[in-house]
């Protein structure tokens, strides 16, 4: 008997064995695993990479220009030539990825959808990871909602709900406020897009409309002092479901009343 159980837990911890190192090799072969479109947004880059960002920067300062002056704009922009700018200027805008062990972004601009991915390369992996994402305008006034889906470590499924607070602690260190809407399909991203700021020689400025065509990025808005109450989003709307933005925006206002001084000179309670 005692032999036999001997056998029988030799035989498990072989077995256990042999499972460990073959899901491990099928693991580290899945990440292996190189997005068709990341193949395809490389072989497709312009012929000058510099010569297309530099064109891309024109047109955001066009962009700028139009957006400073009273009333409605829209710009446009390739994803050729974003990719174009992410080679040439990751480096000096981004040297925190680099220094993480990413390089190489690329993205690729379908109908209603945006595909997305970077290498990743570290001591231990060498892979590609990548996500598919869409976007919405929301009842809220420059409050952008995204949806991840399908985040992957080449071929190999990543669940997002373990890099929510990484993801918004860096880009929040790019001056960039992100929010999670939870849903039961998963985590929605809810950015927010400045509508104020100093540079801005007229506010606030409002986007309406956000497109994802094939190819191409297209972007449209109001500029001016009505641009908030005229608002009225151009697409699908995205409806908040545990995010409340009535319920935030009081609670930020008890909170900023508590810090203000009263007319005594103390401090409310």
């Amino acid at each position: 008997m005692r032999r036999w159980i001997i056998r029988f837990a030799a035989s498990l911890l072989t077995v256990s064995l042999l499972v460990g190192v073959t899901g491990g090799w099928w693991a580290l072969e899945q990440t292996q695993h190189v997005p068709e479109f990341y193949t395809r947004a490389t072989r497709s880059l312009p012929s000058s990479t510099a010569e297309a960002s530099q064109h891309l920067q024109q047109e955001v300062e066009q962009l700028q220009s139009d957006a400073g002056r009273v009333g409605s704009w829209n710009a446009t922009f390739s994803d050729d030539q974003i990719n174009s700018w992410l080679i040439e200027e990751l480096p000096n805008k981004f040297p925190r990825l680099l220094a993480s062990g990413a390089s190489e972004p690329r993205i690729v601009i379908e109908e209603n959808r945006l595909l997305a991915a970077v290498r990743y390369k570290n001591h231990r992996i060498d892979t590609v990871i990548s996500c598919e994402l869409s976007v919405e305008l929301t009842e809220q006034p420059n409050m952008l909602a995204l949806r991840v889906h399908h985040l992957k470590a080449g071929a190999l499924p990543l669940p997002l709900s373990k890099f929510l607070k990484g993801i918004s602690q860096e880009a929040a260190k790019g001056g960039v406020d992100i929010r999670w809407d939870e849903t039961e399909t998963g985590p929605i991203a809810l950015v927010t897009v400045p509508s104020e700021h100093p540079r801005y020689v007229r506010a606030p400025v409002i986007v309406e409309s956000i497109e994802l065509k094939d190819g191409n990025l297209v972007l449209a808005g109001h500029t001016g002092p009505l641009a908030h109450e005229s608002y009225r989003p151009l697409g699908p709307v995205y409806q908040f479901v545990s995010y409340r933005p009535s319920e935030n925006r009081n609670s930020q206002d008890s909170r900023l009343s508590a810090k203000r001084p009263s007319s005594s000179g103390k401090n409310l309670r």
